[in-house]
């Protein structure tokens, strides 16, 4: 099995302010976006926002269980604990933060790293977020930016370029990033394509990448039809 990779799309467009992948399920987007945060919050220190639509998506073993795959992959590797060169071994949530942990045997009890290396935004709840800062966030993940059924908020789309903003705060490094992984579930009613001017998407191939220019904004949005995991 082969899972995907961002090392193309990086490699294609390596300036690009948003990344947007989709494909088939089960093909290793979200994973893949999951290693770029982790390794880059161990190298650098940079944290990652994680943005769904609604809080329920960052409830109980949803949230505690987001970054389950670094911790054990299928065949029993430990990327958390590989990255961290041993320090820690697996993910904490506590009130919507990530943390690096281990298990301390003398203490019998979970360890958590003094910083968080991701923070979970909903998008129903921005309202709430507006006055607070986040300068360490690097990254923005928007997973499942495409609904199943057409299941978007009303003005989502503006919503969605709100937290950028809350996030970023006029922040413009080049290291600075969005993805947004999706699904192959709406190719006609996504409000993202329409917004962001992507007009070749169904058109597009597996294995294809295409990049654009977001507006008069000067940004670029690379997007890219995954390969198919078999």
């Amino acid at each position: 099995m082969k899972y995907y990779s961002l090392t193309p799309i990086l490699k294609k467009a390596p300036s690009a302010r948003f990344y947007m992948i989709f494909g088939e399920r089960s093909s290793g987007k979200t994973h893949a976006v999951q290693e770029y945060c982790i390794k880059d919050f161990v190298k650098t220190g940079h944290q990652a926002a994680v943005i769904r639509r609604f809080r329920e998506d960052f409830k109980g073993k949803r949230a505690a269980s987001y970054w389950d795959s670094l911790v054990y992959d299928g065949n029993g590797h430990n990327k958390i604990k590989e990255y961290t060169k041993g320090k820690y071994d697996h993910v904490e949530y506590q009130s919507g933060r990530w943390f690096l942990a281990y298990y301390d045997d003398e203490l019998e009890k979970n360890i958590t790293a003094p910083e968080p290396f991701a923070f979970a935004f909903a998008l129903t709840e921005m309202e709430h977020e507006k006055g607070n800062s986040f300068p360490g966030i690097h990254t923005i993940f928007m997973d499942e930016y495409a609904s199943k059924g057409n299941f978007y908020l009303p003005d989502e789309f503006v919503l969605f370029m709100n937290v950028i903003s809350t996030v970023f705060r006029g922040r413009a490094t080049p290291d600075m990033k969005v993805f947004m992984c999706a699904n192959t579930v709406d190719m006609v009613g996504c409000p993202y394509y329409k917004e962001m001017g992507l007009t070749n998407v169904k058109k597009m191939k597996k294995g294809q990448i295409d990049i654009y220019n977001y507006g008069n904004s000067g940004l670029q949005v690379a997007i890219e039809y995954t390969d198919s995991p078999n």
